[in-house]
């Protein structure tokens, strides 16, 4: 298992957001793959298992949020929730996501109750339990059905397509993020956009509709 962690850059200081998303990558390295990707790759693995391996203590965890697959067959609801409220983590992300599958994949997902409902069904159990949440989305429809259920931070992730030609451009993140705006204009609704690394101190080039960003997840 690789652990990724997505940093969040804020465009104004004091935002309550936490400081980085932990994720897990199982199974071998997968260097062709962006890492953004790679944990979308089928697993057998524990959705939860890795939080139980993370240093005890509530210090070192305050300002973090875990990303558990949310959407997966092999997920036990309440073995989550148990193994996140051990571990002291405040924040849970459903990341990765279903919703960064193309289009036609997701619609397959959704007929057999493994698609985005299933997702943001879990997030909301989550928040039910006391955790504040991040809801990834994709689309305007992913981000409609989000704040509907009551989610006011949501993080827009490009679709896997969008990597055919390696990390996706600046302009496809702006539209995505763009899109999703135009649903959620709701005062205290936080966008978040994926970014390259290089892009983080360059708020000029955030998209204009985001209060801060994620950078794009490097190993821990």
């Amino acid at each position: 298992m690789v652990l990724l962690q997505w940093t969040i850059h804020m465009k104004s200081a004091g935002m309550d957001l936490p400081k980085a998303i932990l994720m897990p990558v199982f199974g071998p390295p997968k260097p062709a793959l962006a890492p953004e990707l790679a944990a979308l790759l089928p697993s057998n693995a524990d959705p939860s298992g890795w939080v139980r391996e993370l240093p005890q203590g509530p210090d070192e965890k305050s300002g973090l949020c875990a990303g558990v697959f949310l959407g997966n067959p092999l997920l036990q609801r309440q073995r989550v929730l148990f193994d996140l409220k051990t571990a002291n983590l405040p924040w849970v992300c459903n990341l990765p996501s279903v919703c960064q599958h193309d289009p036609d994949f997701v619609t397959n997902l959704d007929e057999v109750d493994l698609g985005m409902a299933r997702e943001l069904a879990n997030l909301a159990a989550c928040a039910e339990e006391g955790f504040r949440c991040i809801a990834s989305v994709a689309t305007p429809e992913d981000a409609r059905r989000a704040v509907q259920m009551g989610f006011r931070t949501l993080f827009v992730l490009p679709k896997v397509r969008a990597y055919e030609s390696g990390f996706p451009s600046e302009l496809t993140r702006t539209r995505a993020v763009a899109a999703v705006a135009d649903v959620s204009e709701a005062d205290d609704v936080t966008l978040l956009s994926l970014v390259k690394s290089s892009e983080t101190m360059a708020t000029v080039v955030w998209p204009t509709h985001v209060k801060g960003v994620i950078e794009q997840p490097q190993p821990v």
